[in-house]
């Protein structure tokens, strides 16, 4: 067995390491094991997958890109199993990740051509046979430090924004495309590659197309950042409405009581000076002109304003459909978290429930809701309600199939519960739809 051989077939197979770097980190949130777990899986099946397929081109004469179509198909197989997140995502950065490898394979065709010619030339010089696969390989490294902010901060972002949440369907055919595009663009031998301006020009557009592919992450990225603040400054002024509204009905309802204080001193003299003479007619008779200065009854839910704001807002909404809910919302007046956070899930949350409420009976829609802080930075939160119908839960946990009152905002709710490293279970188990998430808050 040629050594030098196997040690460029083992190079060359060893893109698989960077490939597979490429394909976890925008996902790595996702990983179904531990980090050094997963890190120990990959890195033994990766360098059994190097030693496995340089030892079948040696030892069999096969050829490196048919071992290496094996492996990817191998590879993408175990990476469907240790990433649990929506198959779409996966295919996505799964193609995304061969695309750049592609590159990195197409550039070092165009830059070892010459040593390609040269090992043809002389077979008896071992390092010129391991030039091209030593390219291959070092080409990954600037690759990676070019695309490692995309692939480590916007595509994470891109991946987690419920408003393109359904594009992503469809967003794999991209780096697929571009696959195939690229796997045209390569040269079929070296000789055409030193043809004339072949290895220039050729060197060129490839380094275009992926400089556009680029710039396209980033843009895509930017818009979807504009459209995240824009949706967060509306939610900021509902949240701000609420809490205006809550205001007024304080004020509204210590305005109604103001007189009634005012006057209470001189009424309670009339009422003990009937009672002193026994004039219970006359008592009577004056207490029934008392009109209702109760006003409009103050009920406080919670003691942090803005949760009490959005809950005095969803119990209205309830109310006028005919829905009760039971309250239990024992929070301090400082939450641990966003306030903005924490009323997006339970406003996401009360939608929800509310809408599927209004399907049922008026004797059977209620809503129950409980929050409390189980310990000093960890918070709790449960949502349940009853509903008609059979609602199926995916692999990600959340309703595989979208019904009227259920599903709605439950993207949003999972995103907020994973930037606070919580957790997030729902059942649907006797007609009874359910939502508890664990926040840590540290």
């Amino acid at each position: 067995m040629n050594a030098a051989i196997f040690a460029g077939h083992s190079l060359k197979f060893a893109m698989v390491i960077p490939a597979a770097v490429f394909a976890v980190v925008p996902l790595a949130d996702s990983l179904k094991y531990s980090s050094l777990k997963f890190c120990a899986i990959s890195i033994v099946a990766m360098l059994f997958a190097c030693y496995a397929g340089a030892y079948l081109c040696v030892r069999y004469g096969l050829r490196s890109w048919i071992v290496g179509t094996v492996n990817a198909f191998l590879l993408f197989a175990a990476y469907i199993f240790l990433v649990n997140d929506s198959l779409s995502k996966k295919l996505f950065c799964f193609f995304n990740s061969a695309m750049l490898c592609e590159f990195c394979s197409i550039c070092a065709i165009f830059i070892a051509a010459p040593y390609r010619l040269l090992a043809m030339l002389n077979m008896t010089d071992k390092f010129l046979l391991i030039v091209p696969s030593l390219v291959y390989l070092g080409m990954s490294i600037p690759v990676g430090l070019v695309f490692w902010k995309t692939l480590s901060t916007k595509l994470p972002v891109l991946l987690n924004e419920e408003h393109i949440a359904p594009a992503w369907q469809y967003m794999f055919i991209i780096p697929l495309v571009m696959c195939l595009l690229i796997w045209w663009l390569t040269p079929v031998s070296s000789l055409v590659v030193m043809t004339g301006r072949v290895r220039q020009v050729g060197f060129v557009l490839v380094l275009f197309v992926i400089i556009t592919v680029l710039m396209s992450y980033h843009i895509s990225w930017w818009i979807t950042a504009k459209l995240t603040d824009s949706a967060r400054i509306q939610q900021e002024n509902t949240f701000l409405q609420m809490e205006t509204k809550r205001y007024n009905e304080l004020r509204e309802y210590m305005n109604s009581t103001k007189t009634l204080r005012h006057d209470f001193r001189q009424h309670i003299l009339v009422i003990k000076q009937f009672a002193e003479s026994g004039q219970l007619p006359e008592l009577r008779e004056y207490l029934q002109q008392f009109p209702d200065m109760s006003g409009k009854n103050y009920v406080s839910r919670c003691a942090n304003s803005a949760v009490d704001a959005i809950a005095s807002h969803y119990d209205y909404i309830a109310r006028t459909q005919g829905t009760k809910i039971n309250w239990k919302l024992d929070l301090p007046e400082i939450l641990a978290m966003k306030e903005s956070d924490y009323c997006a899930m339970l406003g996401n949350l009360l939608e929800n429930s509310l809408r599927a409420a209004k399907c049922l009976a008026v004797d059977k829609r209620k809503v129950n809701v409980i929050s409390s802080m189980l310990s000093r930075f960890m918070l709790g939160l449960s949502v349940d309600n009853p509903f008609n119908g059979v609602v199926e839960l995916g692999k990600d946990g959340l309703p595989a199939v979208h019904r009227e009152g259920h599903g709605t905002g439950l993207i949003s709710v999972k995103n907020v519960v994973n930037s606070y490293g919580g957790t997030m279970n729902i059942t649907a188990k006797n007609n009874v739809f359910s939502v508890d998430i664990i926040l840590y808050c540290d």
